[in-house]
């Protein structure tokens, strides 16, 4: 009977994903085997060591089925074997740990001591991270876990990042980042902080590749709230594709790989910028949405005031044509509302009044930001409303 060879694709990525899923569970026990004592501290390293740099190895093959290339032959016969030798590698070192750990009083650890439990130490090097002044604490309590634990993601992520922000060389972190998420690729505190870091080493693409993987993933409202308090990705997507954006005279979303959301940021991020471009730039962006979200609100006004802001009559025609365009396919956005009142207070200040009571009958003052609120008030009193 002919051996059947179809499939190969599907085979070689469920094949790789199998000995992935098998490293990182392997590495999780190993962990928990050194602490409970089960296994000596110098197995345990070159046990990490072969586990991260076969993972690793795993990552390439990964990437080469994804583009349709087979792994490299003899791949498959070789993880077989490796991941065998790590197996009887395993036993033999329980069986050596077995026989040479001595006896020990009931109640006592066979390192002879009683350990704070892993969690116990990462919460209390947690309530330090706002702390700068004790910083140096934290750090010490994360090199702890990881003598225990040297694959404790959440260690090696955390004392990275206050190393990092203490003056750290930003190579080593990055690097020490990199290793985390070979252990665990999806792990967003990492994500973010290589992004941050390579962000402000310039190295803008290298950051977006990270990001791209951070919004691919459900994330915390903390980790969130990192991201958008930094601006991070406006910083990152904006510096990234701005090379694109003035290459190309009408770039489209998918030229520039932008979501709406994240395209929005970036203009807003270039418009900020001291860049030559900025304001054709960020118009370019907002052009890019509308052509692929014609009734877009925020880039249709965004892109309206801009328009507005030049003094051409000709533009302010069309800055009012889009407005009254965002406002009918949105009529309770409240970007595209405010940002029509604002161009109509100068030349149809009924019209500009008319829009603020859309915004109060829609909107209870405590859901407008202060910002808001302020610009509101100009509004109203540039039109001069009752």
């Amino acid at each position: 009977m002919k051996e059947h060879r179809g499939g190969g694709e599907t085979s070689d990525s469920n094949f790789v994903a199998e000995q992935k899923e098998f490293l990182l569970k392997s590495l999780q026990e190993l962990d928990q085997e050194l602490e409970s004592g089960n296994l000596s501290s110098d197995d345990h390293d070159m046990l990490v060591r072969r586990y991260t740099r076969e993972l690793a190895d795993i990552a390439k093959s990964e990437k080469a089925v994804s583009s349709g290339q087979p792994p490299k032959k003899g791949y498959r016969t070789k993880a077989l074997l490796w991941s065998l030798g790590v197996v009887l590698l395993g036993v033999v070192a329980g069986i050596t740990v077995s026989q040479t750990s001595g006896d020990r009083s009931e109640g006592e650890s066979i390192t002879g001591s009683i350990r704070k439990s892993v969690n116990t130490q990462i919460s209390e090097a947690q309530m330090l991270l706002g702390n700068r002044d004790r910083w140096g604490e934290a750090i010490e309590i994360f090199d702890q876990v990881l003598e225990v634990q040297p694959s404790n993601v959440e260690a090696m992520t955390y004392r990275s990042w206050l190393n990092y922000q203490s003056g750290a060389d930003a190579d080593i972190q990055i690097a020490a980042w990199e290793e985390v998420l070979v252990l665990e690729p999806s792990y967003p505190d990492a994500l973010v902080f290589i992004s941050i870091a390579l962000s402000n080493e310039g190295r803008h693409s290298q950051a977006a590749t990270y990001l791209d993987e951070l919004r691919s993933s459900p994330v915390r409202e903390d980790i969130l709230g990192i991201v958008q308090q930094r601006g991070l990705y406006g910083e990152v997507y904006g510096e990234a594709r701005y090379p694109t954006i003035l290459e190309k005279p009408e770039p489209t979303l998918e030229d520039l790989q932008l979501e709406p959301d994240i395209g929005l940021e970036a203009a807003n991020y270039l418009l900020l910028s001291d860049k030559d471009e900025r304001t054709v730039s960020a118009i370019k962006i907002y052009r890019a949405i509308i052509a692929d979200f014609p009734t877009h609100p925020e880039a249709l006004s965004r892109e309206a005031l801009l328009l507005w802001q030049t003094g051409n009559t000709t533009l302010l025609d069309r800055a009012v044509d889009q407005l009254n365009l965002a406002v009918l396919e949105n009529p309770n956005n409240l970007e595209a509302l405010l940002s029509r009142a604002t161009v109509r207070a100068g030349f149809d200040p009924v019209g500009a009044c008319s829009d603020l009571e859309s915004i109060n009958a829609i909107f209870a003052a405590s859901d407008l930001t202060p910002e808001i609120q302020f610009s509101i008030e100009k509004v109203r009193n540039a039109a001069e409303c009752g």
